[in-house]
C-alpha cells in the first residue's frame, strides 16, 4: 500500500479537527475563565481556567494556521506536474485522465447502463 502525499488543504482540515476539540475544552471551562478574569477562583477553578484559556488560544492559533494553509493551497497553480499520474487501466480502453488536485480522484458515472447489451 502506497502513501500519498498530503496537501494544504487536507493538512488544513486536520487542524480544524484538531481546533475544533480544543474549543469544546474551552467551551467546558468556560464558567472557570470568567472566575479567574473577575478574580473569584479558588485553586482548582485557577487550574480549570488557566486550562480552558490556553485550549482557547490553541484553537484560535490552529484556525488561523489552517486557514493559512488552505490560502496557500488555494492560489497556487495546478499543472501537469502537481495533478499527480494517470490513474491504473482497467482494461475498459478509456483513458482516465486525473482531476486537478492530488490526482486520486476517480469519475463516479461507469456508463454500464449504455454498454449495448
Amino acid at each position: 500500500m502506497t502513501r500519498t502525499a498530503t496537501d494544504g488543504q487536507q493538512r488544513a482540515f486536520f487542524l480544524w479537527t484538531i481546533a475544533g476539540t480544543s474549543l469544546i475544552v474551552a467551551a467546558a471551562a468556560g464558567a472557570a475563565i470568567v472566575e479567574v478574569f473577575t478574580g473569584t477562583a479558588d485553586a482548582g477553578t485557577f487550574v480549570w481556567g488557566m486550562i480552558g484559556m490556553a485550549a482557547l488560544l490553541e484553537s484560535m492559533v490552529l484556525f488561523a494556521v489552517g486557514l493559512r494553509l488552505r490560502h496557500r493551497y488555494l492560489n497556487q497553480v495546478q499543472s501537469y506536474d502537481s495533478r499527480g499520474d494517470y490513474l491504473p487501466d482497467d482494461g475498459s480502453r478509456r483513458p482516465k485522465i486525473p482531476l486537478l488536485g492530488d490526482g486520486q480522484a476517480t469519475p463516479n458515472i461507469t456508463n454500464q447502463s449504455l454498454g449495448g447489451n
